[in-house]
């Protein structure tokens, strides 16, 4: 499996117009896979997050700068 995104990357999922940051890389049916932490507010994990699992083709780096600059060390914690 040749995935395009790692482990900490802050992506956005087309579909769905969130942000989130990967936790997880895997595989399903020979099709990356991503388990995303994504921020119950829109810009910060201070609320907190829950998790999604992200399919590749939907998904692109994301540019919010607000997320990005917010604390996401606890959503990327395993748990």
């Amino acid at each position: 499996m040749k995935e395009n995104f790692q482990l900490k990357d802050f992506v956005y999922n087309r579909n769905t117009k969130e942000d989130g940051t990967i936790r997880r890389v895997y595989e399903t049916n020979g099709v990356a896979m991503y388990e995303v932490a994504v921020p119950q507010k829109r810009d910060t994990w201070a609320v907190g997050f829950y998790i999604s699992d992200w399919a590749e083709d939907v998904l692109q780096l994301s540019n919010n700068e607000l997320l990005k600059s917010s604390t996401a060390n606890h959503a990327l914690k395993a748990y």
